[in-house]
């Protein structure tokens, strides 16, 4: 059982935990937006925590593990103390010292074995709170680095996408293009212009036309008038 507490100084000496402070104390959010590189910044983070939170979850399940293991030797030690006991006590009622005092000695080693398992079991429990603990902190700030890559690559995405417009419409162009659009514009308000003004024009020539048609048809009833 005392692999157990090696295996957690292990892990700390490996400095899973340590290096996750170093990052919260450093303020992440402050230096992934001062590095020429923010996101790949952010991808390495992430890519740490991943792997701290995996080893973490590893050494977590090792202690629920070991916490089982404890539980199954106190209620067999106990077992035994109980035991022992009870056959301390018949061997008294016949009078058999002897036997009674192998059942006493037997069930003291076992009381001070369930002492020790007691003990011990404690430790792995306050261990596993730790890590527990560490495993929830762990996954907090790689939610929060998360959401930062995510923000990250939404402004990169819009930088790159005001590069590329930038790129294929420079502002040269657009300035060309609207006052391609003004002359057009100002075209067509010309001819609606024109097009105002035409029914008049109309009405007056089609005004002479039958003028001209009424002359020419007084003219051919002429010669009949006369006669």
């Amino acid at each position: 059982m005392n692999g157990n507490a090696d295996n957690i100084r292990r892990i700390n000496h490996m400095g899973i935990f340590t290096r996750i402070k170093d990052i919260a104390a450093a303020d992440m959010h402050r230096l992934l937006d001062q590095v020429e590189d923010p996101i790949s910044m952010a991808k390495h983070y992430i890519r740490q925590l991943e792997d701290q939170i995996d080893q973490a979850r590893s050494a977590l399940e090792t202690q629920m593990a070991a916490e089982q293991r404890y539980d199954l030797l106190l209620a067999s030690t106990a077992a035994i103390i109980n035991k022992r006991e009870r056959q301390a006590k018949f061997a008294v009622e016949r009078n058999q010292d002897d036997i009674a005092a192998i059942a006493i000695q037997e069930k003291l080693h076992h009381a001070k074995l369930h002492q020790t398992y007691t003990e011990q079991r404690e430790t792995v429990r306050k261990q596993a709170e730790t890590l527990r603990s560490e495993l929830n902190r762990l996954q907090k700030v790689h939610t929060e680095l998360s959401d930062k890559l995510t923000f990250l690559l939404v402004r990169a995405n819009a930088v790159n996408t005001i590069r590329e417009t930038a790129k294929t419409a420079p502002s040269s162009d657009i300035s060309k293009i609207s006052r391609g659009f003004e002359r057009m514009e100002q075209k067509l308000m010309s001819v609606e212009a024109g097009t105002l003004a035409n029914p008049s024009e109309d009405k007056l020539t089609d005004w002479s036309q039958q003028q001209e048609v009424q002359e020419e048809l007084a003219k051919l009833k002429a010669p009949k008038q006369s006669c």
